[in-house]
């Protein structure tokens, strides 16, 4: 049976467009990094304003690399509209596997495939392609540079519209009123994923946090950070690293002062359903 697609392919990519924090915090780290003699990617392009944002900016050249067919077309639209069809150049495929010309340098790599914790994005397989195929080097700046992604313990109201419904949660600004988290940890580094370097697919590691507060532990919640630059951060925005709280299994009780041992692992890109949480100690 063919696969089909889970939601409408521009409607992220139109949210994304319309998030200002996002897309003006990228424009900043852009206009800061781009220079007249640079060749930029942007993988990923969507409605390709990062494109245009380099393009204007004063780029020698861009490409624009973007799976989907109709938001392709449309980005190509938008460089026609914008007049800079000539400076930017679409290309369309798969960032993970697309074969770029030998001949190809990108002194600048735009890509903001980004989720919490890496964890729904194929960012990190789609720079490790950049790396094999030696398309870029040491030299190349990758925007954004690092993602950090941080840990904490959390009991979680799951009751809604009163029915029990233990499911992964992103907390939107917006939407995020009504949904009671109580913080039973500290936030706890977890993974520091530097872009500008070829990464393992596969990540795992295994925490021992102490208890700031007696709570029911049912759930993990998670943070990430963003580094455009060197010295310049974002946080989350409405489509950009949005905490997310994951339900446990089972449910224990915790006591402040007391430690609990765990191990979370995933594959970068695979979704929450191929995320494991397992309690060691408690």
């Amino acid at each position: 049976m063919k696969d089909e697609k889970a939601f409408s392919s521009i409607d992220l990519v139109g949210q994304c467009l319309i998030d200002e924090p996002r897309s003006l915090a990228f424009e900043k780290a852009i206009k800061k990094i781009v220079k007249p003699e640079h060749t930029v990617l942007d993988a990923g392009t969507g409605s390709g304003i990062m494109a245009l944002f380099a393009a204007r900016s004063g780029a020698k050249k861009v490409y624009a690399l973007e799976f989907d067919k109709y938001v392709a077309k449309t980005a190509l639209a938008d460089f026609k509209d914008n007049n800079f069809k000539n400076k930017i150049t679409l290309l369309r495929g798969d960032a993970k596997i697309f074969t770029f010309s030998k001949d190809l340098y990108f002194d600048v790599v735009v890509m903001e495939m980004l989720t919490t914790g890496m964890v729904d994005e194929f960012q990190v397989q789609a720079i490790n392609n950049l790396h094999r195929q030696k398309v870029v080097n040491e030299n190349t700046i990758f925007i954004p540079k690092l993602q950090e992604t941080y840990l904490a313990l959390a009991e979680t109201r799951f009751n809604i519209y009163g029915f029990l419904i233990k499911m992964v949660k992103h907390l939107w600004n917006n939407l995020s009123q009504n949904q009671k988290v109580k913080m039973l940890s500290d936030r706890v580094l977890i993974s520091s994923v530097d872009f500008s370097k070829h990464n393992n697919e596969d990540f795992s590691v295994i925490l021992k946090i102490k208890v700031k507060r007696n709570g029911t532990f049912n759930s993990i919640y998670l943070s990430s950070v963003c580094f455009l630059t060197d010295n310049y951060k974002i946080k989350d925005t409405e489509t950009l690293n949005s905490p997310v709280v994951v339900p446990l299994e089972e449910d224990i009780n915790v006591k402040k002062g007391k430690y609990i041992k765990i191990k979370i692992s995933y594959k970068y890109g695979g979704g929450y359903e191929n995320l494991k949480v397992k309690i060691i100690l408690k």
